[in-house]
């Protein structure tokens, strides 16, 4: 078990992911930082969840992405070698991370067809639905980025909603 921090870094931009986090407490998000150093959300992630860099994680390429915790808790990190070794070794754990492979491309492909095909409110609208505890675990700034969106039009979308 491993504990952080608020507002610790696990992984900077430009550097290799080496790890999968399972994380027991707290809540970390992967986010981009552009060339303006405007933070983007990618994933919100909390208890019960594991988070990474899955790409850097499997090709062995630098990340693009910063992963941070939001509040203090408490992890399990799977190194990547000691994972594969596993791979190796186990049925168990060869079926655990295809179905963990499995998983992130599906919500990958989820993510990505919402961000294309729905408007904010739809997005706003089936966050609401399906993760209602993320209005209590994270602030407005990072569900308006997570969504890709401004905070202001976030506001205006949840005041629409409001008064119907």
């Amino acid at each position: 078990m491993v504990k952080f921090d608020k507002n610790e870094i696990l992984l900077y931009p430009r550097s290799v992911c080496k790890f999968i986090a399972f994380i027991k407490t707290g809540s970390l998000r992967s986010y981009h930082i552009d060339d303006n150093l405007i933070e983007t959300n990618l994933l919100l992630k909390s208890n019960n969840e594991f988070i990474t860099d899955y790409e850097s994680f499997i090709s062995k390429e630098p990340s693009v992405l910063c992963i941070k915790s939001m509040d203090e808790g408490e992890m399990i990190l799977l190194d990547r070698n000691g994972l594969y070794s596993l791979y190796d070794t186990s049925f168990y754990w060869n079926k655990f991370g295809r179905i963990m492979s499995e998983q992130i491309f599906l919500n990958s492909k989820r993510r990505t067809e919402q961000m294309l095909f729905l408007s904010p409110k739809e997005r706003y609208l089936l966050l609401l639905k399906n993760e209602p505890d993320f209005f209590q675990k994270y602030a407005l700034k990072h569900i308006a980025s997570y969504l890709g969106i401004t905070p202001q039009s976030l506001s205006r979308i949840r005041n629409q909603i409001a008064h119907h």
